[in-house]
Parts: structure tokens; C-alpha cells; sequence
């Protein structure tokens, strides 16, 4: 007979809800699986995003209520509805709208992922105020009632680079594509690196602020700046500062800087022709503003550059005119109404020229001896220039946004070979229990192979960049050409040779997770705290993707340092934690004492952090372990998991832990459910005989 009285069902309820809440009123069970769950890595749900939580970004951004083809239709109906306070350059906003996305765009620079349209930052100083972007504010002006109609749902650099976009569909280029998902800046902060300021100058050189003097940015030795001058997008419209009016002087100028951002010279002259198709330059008179009354500078008497004129007679039309008119006509140099210099046509059999004009940039893209084939072949082309324009468009407006994953939208294009993008995890993960246990024997094998996979973990992960999203340890690229030859991974290759045990063992674990996992089973054995694991990288098949991801050295070393930390997205006390990665089999504090007392070899790197905002936090570590193991697991874990994206915002690995010792214990409440039941069957058991 069952007998269940309710002194017995409460005490039972008790120990039930004590084992549902952790509490163990020192059961001897559960203090058993406390102490094993504290030599476990506590599973948390990772606090890790993409750049929006590296940065506390909590811009406008997402797709907007009707999605982006509701935006394109609204953005339509503006084009030509021409306003008195700005009106529309042949009745068209295209043009205009055009400059504004390429403005925003043309900041992007490989050298260290910086500028670009993501954070919409062209609406504040210091991009607002180049003398390249004048005018523009009335571009952001005439888009405004459409921000203000979607909200936050809508990102002001979305909006303007479908804007730019939506106007060449409008005037007849064929679809290009739109790749979603930009977060707004608050500011333009994240733009004083682009100059002018003092930051620009520790790491991009010009060669001095005074314009007179610039020019030649582009060429100093060591400088990551594109433009040959601070305030411009790209080049001197009128050639070389030291060789002016000289097309073919212009070519190398223009290579230099269009290559800063990763085009070639096909996409160059596809860029700068195709988007010439449209619009017009605005240099009205020597002494702007120009004109009378409530025109003045408006319209037809606007001044922005210097320059006036069109390049095309059909400047609200798609063609390729613009190339044809490169080679039909004799082109004169002539003194424009703004008091630039600047190429008119002239005709050979003595008709009246149209009325276009050319700068000197552009005639280089027919004198250049490597431009001119590639323009006569878009004059003669006009689909070839459709689909090599459109392409490189939708290059320029979305290389700062990273893998393709993290477009989103309807008009997204599919993957692009300059975007890098990996393939999904396919499959079952690995046992990680088994690939976690196969590092450690090795590790147990050889002390040196602490050191060694911490190392190879964190120089697979230390070329991700926030700034555009580029680089990180999923695909394991470390293992090939060129980073595999980086100075700063000596050694590497020899820990990669080592982990090929663990890859023969468990054949369907990537590389990637793999290195990671070494890394931190490393840390966690050598006494670091202990972490949660997110499997389910994969590996690419070469090297292509890290071409300009190699370590940047500027002078003096606290400037390398902090510019490092700024690009990976890293705080001070972040950055200056992962130094301390080096402990051998016993982690510690220990480099921070060594440090502070001179008592090692340091490099100008480590010994750079007893400089400035660093120094504290060194002394800092030094006094308090506990403090420094805390905050370096934070940042370890950040560092493994940044470049894990789930489209714009959020990170593939949050709420997400792979089991990698067994058994499995978890902070996260999902992962109690189990192991509750389990004992709830074997009590309720109990309780049915009691």
C-alpha cells in the first residue's frame, strides 16, 4: 500500500524546490556537484555581440516597418519633387543623392577597416565640413522626412546609401543590390581618425594641415591615408598638386587611392565613369555665393567644388556617354567660372561642341595607358559597364559592412568574392569532450604547449577588426599564406603541427575550433577561470581574406598599441589584460610584477603599457589577481567569439554553450532543466514508498 502523508510530501516539496533553486542545504550530493561544476567552465550565456555591443552602439538600425522596397518607393516619389530651399539640378535629385552615398562610402580605407558608411557618420563633423562634402547637408535635409517617418527602424546610413542607390535605378541602371543592416554613430567621433585632427596624424600622415601644403598625402611613407588630401574623398580633381592639369600624371594618383580601398583598375574606371554618368559639378562664379535675392546660391547658382558643368548631355539618364564623349572630341583646357581649370570639347570638323566638360581626373582615365582599353571597351559596351558598375557600387557602398551574413534586407546580392564569407556549420558538432581531453594529454605531455596554444589562439583571433568586421579565428586562415608568415606568428605553425593529433582524432572538428579550444583549455588548466565554449567554426580553403589584415606598426609604440585596441573593438583594460597571456602552466598575474620591476625582456609593445591610460592598469594587476583573471576571461572570451556573426547586430554564440567536459554544467537556466528532472523522477520515486 502507498502511503503519502504530507509531512513527507512537504519535506519532499523542500528538497524538490532546493534542488530547482542550487540550493544544497549541504546535501552531500549536491556539494559534490558544486565543487565539480566549479572545476567545470561556467556556462554562461555569452555577453558578446558584434560591433553594436563592442561598442555600445545603440544607433538607429534594422529593417524598417514595409521593408526597404517601401523606403525605395517613398525615396522615388521625392526625386523629383524639386524644393525651393535646394532645388533639383534638372528637375532630378539623382545626382545629388548619388554624391551623398558615394561621399559616404569613399571614406572606407583596407589599411585598418575605418571609415564607410556604417555609423552614418557624414552628418557630423569632421566629414560634414570636408570641403569634398559640400552641400551635402542639403541631401540630408531633403531625406529627413522619410528618416523621421520609419524612426529607429531606419538607419540614417542605410537610408542614404539606398537613396544613392534607389536614384541610379530611377534614372535606368539595372538593379544593383542593396546589402542592409547599417547601425548609426552617435556622433562623428569615430571619423576624427580620417583627419584633420591629431589623431589622423599619429597613424595617417599628411603633410601638413595648411592646404597649401597638402597634396601628397597619399604618398607618405607609412601613412594608411587614401586621399592625396585631408577633406577630399579621393584625388585632386585637377591632377597632382606638383604636376597640375596632367591627365596622365593624375593615373598613379588615382591607382594609389582607389587601391586603398581594395578596387582594381577595372572597378576604378567603372566607378568613376558610371557614376559620371549622372549629375553635374557646381562652381557657379569666382565669389560664391552666386546670384540674386532668394536664389542666391541656389540652383543654378550653386557653388560647391569649384568646378561646373556635366559630363554626359543626359545627366538624368543611364549610359555610357560619358566614355564615348573620353575619346570623341578633342578636349581643351579652359579657366571655369569657379576659377578652376577645367577640360571643354573641342570638335574636329567645326560644329558646335555640347555643352560638357571634363576635369583632368577624368581625362586620365583615356590617357593612363592601362585605363584608356578599359575605357574604350565601356564606350563600346554599354552591358559590360552595367554589370561591372553595379558591381563595384554595391562594393563601395558595402565593404565596411563585413561577411555577407550580415547584410539583410529583400535586394541583398549573394555572397561576393571581396566579402569573404564562410559557409554555414553543416552537421552535428564534434565531441568536444573527446577533443577537449585529447588537448589536455598533450598538454600534460609538454609544458611548452601552454604557451604555445594560447599563443596560436590568440594570433588566429587578433586580426579581427570591428571597425569592419573583418578578420578573427573562425576559418582559421593562420594556417596558410600570408599570415602564416607574419612575423608576429612565429611559432605558430609548430603548435598547428602539434594540434594535427587532435585532428586526426576527431576528423570532423574544424581547425578553427580546434585552436580556440587549445587556447582555452590551456588557460583554464593552467589556474585561468574557467569559460564558456561556442563550437561550430569552420575553416576556409586559403588564405584570401586576410590581405591587409597583417599587425600595423606606427611609431612610438603606445600609439600601435592603442590603435590596435581601438580597431579589435577592445577597451584599455581589455587590451592591456590580453597582454598578460603569457604564464606557462601556471597562470598568474606574474607579468605585470616583471613588467613594473624591469625584471625580462620586454617588447617596445609590452613595455609601452607602463605609458599613459595603460600604466594604472598594469599596477592595477599587479596588486589584484583575482581582478586581473576575471577581466582577461572577459576579454579572451570576447576576442574568441567576436567575429561569430548572426546578421547586423547580434552574435551567433550568445545564449550558446558547447559542452566540452563531462559531465555538463551550466549557469544558464536552460541547461538545469535536465539534471532536474533527473533527480525529480529519482525523489518523486522515493517519495511514492515513503
Amino acid at each position: 500500500m502507498i502511503r503519502i502523508t504530507m509531512k513527507t510530501l512537504s519535506n519532499n516539496l523542500l528538497l524538490i524546490g532546493l534542488l530547482a533553486t542550487g540550493v544544497s542545504a549541504k546535501c552531500p550530493f549536491l556539494q559534490q556537484q558544486e565543487q565539480k561544476q566549479q572545476q567545470q567552465p561556467p556556462v554562461a550565456l555569452l555577453q558578446v555581440s558584434t560591433r553594436r555591443a563592442l561598442n555600445e552602439r545603440t544607433g538607429d538600425g534594422g529593417i524598417p516597418e514595409g521593408g526597404f522596397k517601401a523606403v525605395k518607393e517613398d525615396i522615388k516619389a521625392m526625386l523629383t519633387d524639386s524644393q525651393d530651399f535646394w532645388p533639383a539640378d534638372f528637375g532630378h535629385y539623382g545626382g545629388l543623392l548619388i554624391r551623398l552615398a558615394w561621399h559616404c562610402s569613399g571614406s572606407y580605407r583596407e589599411t585598418d577597416g575605418r571609415g564607410g558608411c556604417d555609423g552614418g557618420r557624414i552628418r557630423f563633423d569632421p566629414e560634414l565640413t570636408w570641403m569634398d562634402n559640400g552641400n551635402l547637408n542639403k541631401a540630408l535635409e531633403l531625406l529627413s522626412p522619410i528618416k523621421e517617418k520609419y524612426g529607429q527602424s531606419l538607419s540614417w546610413g542605410d537610408l542614404i546609401i539606398l537613396a544613392g542607390t534607389t536614384a541610379m535605378e530611377d534614372m535606368g541602371l539595372p538593379e544593383t543590390g542593396f546589402c542592409g543592416g547599417r547601425i548609426d554613430d552617435p556622433d562623428g567621433s569615430n571619423s576624427l581618425i580620417l583627419g584633420p585632427s591629431d589623431q589622423q596624424e599619429e597613424i595617417a600622415r599628411c603633410l601638413s594641415f595648411e592646404p597649401s601644403r597638402q597634396g601628397l598625402c597619399n604618398l607618405v611613407e607609412g601613412s594608411a591615408i587614401g586621399p592625396t588630401t585631408i577633406g577630399l574623398i579621393y584625388v585632386d580633381p585637377s591632377g597632382p598638386i606638383d604636376d597640375p592639369d596632367n591627365p596622365v600624371a593624375a593615373g598613379p594618383d588615382i591607382r594609389h587611392t582607389f587601391a586603398r580601398m581594395g578596387f582594381n583598375d577595372t572597378e576604378t574606371v567603372a566607378l568613376v565613369g558610371g557614376g559620371h554618368a549622372f549629375g553635374k559639378m557646381h562652381g557657379a562664379c569666382l565669389a560664391p555665393p552666386c546670384g540674386e535675392g532668394e536664389m542666391k546660391g541656389k540652383g543654378n547658382n550653386t557653388f560647391t567644388a569649384g568646378y561646373e558643368g556635366k559630363w554626359s548631355t543626359t545627366p538624368t539618364t543611364w549610359s555610357n556617354q560619358y566614355f564615348n564623349n573620353l575619346f570623341d572630341f578633342d578636349w581643351v583646357l579652359i579657366d571655369g567660372p569657379g576659377g578652376f581649370t577645367q577640360w571643354a570639347p573641342n570638335t574636329t570638323d567645326g560644329s558646335t561642341p555640347p555643352d560638357i566638360i571634363m576635369l583632368t581626373t577624368d581625362l586620365a582615365l583615356a590617357e593612363d595607358e592601362t585605363y584608356k582599353p578599359i575605357s574604350q571597351e565601356y564606350a563600346a559596351n554599354l552591358e559590360l559597364l552595367e554589370k561591372d558598375f553595379t558591381a563595384a557600387w554595391y562594393r563601395l557602398t558595402s565593404s565596411d559592412m563585413g561577411p555577407a551574413t550580415r547584410c539583410i534586407g529583400e535586394f541583398v546580392r549573394p555572397p561576393q568574392h571581396w566579402q569573404h564569407t564562410l559557409p554555414e556549420y553543416e552537421g552535428e558538432l564534434p565531441d568536444f569532450v573527446g577533443v577537449r581531453s585529447k588537448i589536455q594529454e598533450l598538454l600534460d605531455a609538454d609544458e611548452a604547449n601552454y604557451d604555445a596554444f594560447v599563443n596560436l589562439a590568440y594570433q588566429c583571433a587578433s586580426t579581427f577588426r570591428e571597425t569592419d568586421y573583418r578578420g578573427g579565428c573562425n576559418a582559421a586562415r593562420i594556417r596558410f599564406s600570408p599570415e602564416s608568415e607574419w612575423d608576429v606568428n612565429s611559432g605558430t605553425g609548430d603548435a598547428l603541427a602539434t594540434l594535427e593529433a587532435v585532428k586526426e582524432a576527431y576528423p570532423d572538428a574544424s581547425y578553427a575550433d580546434i585552436i580556440v579550444l587549445a587556447g582555452q583549455t590551456a588557460i583554464e588548466s593552467a589556474g585561468g577561470e574557467a569559460q564558456p565554449f561556442c563550437g561550430g567554426r569552420v575553416d576556409a580553403e586559403d588564405g584570401s581574406g586576410s590581405e591587409g589584415l597583417a599587425p600595423r606598426v606606427y611609431s612610438p609604440a603606445v600609439v600601435s598599441i592603442r590603435d590596435d585596441m581601438a580597431v579589435k573593438g577592445l577597451s584599455a583594460r581589455e587590451g592591456v589584460a590580453l597582454a598578460g597571456r603569457t604564464f606557462g602552466s601556471a597562470f598568474s598575474n606574474q607579468f605585470y610584477k616583471d613588467l613594473i620591476a624591469g625584471n625580462g625582456n620586454f617588447t617596445d609593445d609590452e613595455l609601452a603599457l607602463l605609458e599613459d591610460e595603460f600604466k594604472p592598469i598594469v599596477e592595477e594587476y599587479a596588486d589584484d589577481e583575482e581582478t586581473f583573471k576575471k577581466e582577461f576571461a572577459t576579454a579572451w572570451t570576447k576576442m574568441m567569439t567576436a567575429d561569430r556573426y548572426d546578421g547586423p547586430f547580434d552574435n551567433a554564440c550568445a545564449a550558446v554553450s558547447t559542452c566540452t567536459t563531462d559531465p555538463c554544467f551550466t549557469t544558464s537556466p536552460a541547461y538545469h532543466i535536465r539534471p532536474m528532472l533527473a533527480l525529480f523522477v529519482v525523489v518523486a520515486s522515493s517519495m511514492l514508498y515513503m
